[in-house]
């Protein structure tokens, strides 16, 4: 393997690191700053931002296959470059690394998966809604008969004045649905860590932009003892309802209420309830 310093690039922004239908002999891991990948039958749109401890160029130099896309610096970057032939000693020193990027290539297929299901049903609904037919030739207005003058009315018998029109109600607003209640954990300390209302998982460790670990809900700055593992737990929202699942192979434990939790098992939390991850401990509460 070549030497570290080598291996990796400090690169301001605006840089192109490779080019649509360049070969891939090489991929690369993001350890600072954010990377663009552009597609030329888009524009100038990214298709995809990436960031500290996420990866690229992977498919071309594992498919042998140009580049599909351009990756484009967004801000300066520090990048550790890895060539295919480096790839099996890396992943055989760090399996860490190796089990990252199993990781990613399955939410990608899994994202990949959502949107051609968003497409497929959007094609399914456009061939379903009715086409409506060309408007007929507006016929010829019949020419109205010159009106007879009536007969004077005696005005003992003139008819009533006619009730005025009533006025017709106002529509109903239209129903607004319900928010999803904004959630977020509160440390001791006055930090608090908001939860997205449009995620519905979120990773609580501490990052490791090497084997590609970037939390959703970094408490390494209230964690000085590292008591945390890399994995430690994740916070998992089901409609209104949040749980707690600790991950595989952490040590010192993930704790609702004082009472510790199994390993891969998710256990309902509600607002006012203390969340303990290893040393740390949050209040789990609405904002």
């Amino acid at each position: 393997m070549s030497n570290a310093a080598d291996s990796y690039l400090d690169l301001p922004a605006g840089k192109t690191v490779f080019a649509e239908g360049d070969a891939g002999q090489t991929m690369y891991l993001i350890e600072s700053g954010a990377v663009d990948i552009v597609l030329a039958a888009r524009g100038k749109q990214p298709i995809a931002q990436l960031g500290p401890g996420e990866f690229f160029g992977e498919m071309s130099m594992l498919d042998d296959q140009p580049r599909f896309a351009s990756a484009v610096t967004s801000e300066s970057c520090r990048l550790l470059r890895i060539e295919r032939t480096e790839l099996a000693d890396l992943l055989g020193q760090n399996v860490g690394i190796a089990i990252a990027l199993m990781r990613k290539l399955a939410q990608r297929h899994q994202r990949c998966e959502m949107l051609l299901t968003d497409a497929l049903g959007e094609a399914a609904r456009l061939r379903k809604k009715p086409v409506l037919a060309p408007s007929a030739k507006p016929e010829p207005e019949a020419q109205p008969e010159p009106e007879r003058a009536a007969p004077p009315v005696p005005r003992e018998k003139a008819s009533p004045k006619p009730a005025p029109p009533r006025r017709a109600e106002p529509p109903a607003p239209p129903a607004v649905a319900p928010s999803r209640p904004s959630c977020v954990l509160r440390h001791a300390q006055g930090e608090s860590f908001p939860l997205d209302p449009s995620i519905s998982e979120f990773l609580i460790g501490r990052p490791d932009p090497a084997a590609g670990i970037n939390p959703e809900i970094n408490l390494s700055g209230v964690d000085p003892t590292r008591s945390l593992s890399r994995r430690h737990a994740k916070l998992v929202r089901q409609g209104q309802l949040y749980f707690v699942r600790e991950e595989a192979g952490t040590v010192n434990g993930t704790f609702v209420n004082n009472v510790r939790v199994t390993t891969g098992v998710d256990v309902p939390i509600k607002p006012g309830d203390k969340l303990r991850f290893g040393a740390v401990e949050v209040d789990f509460a609405t904002a």
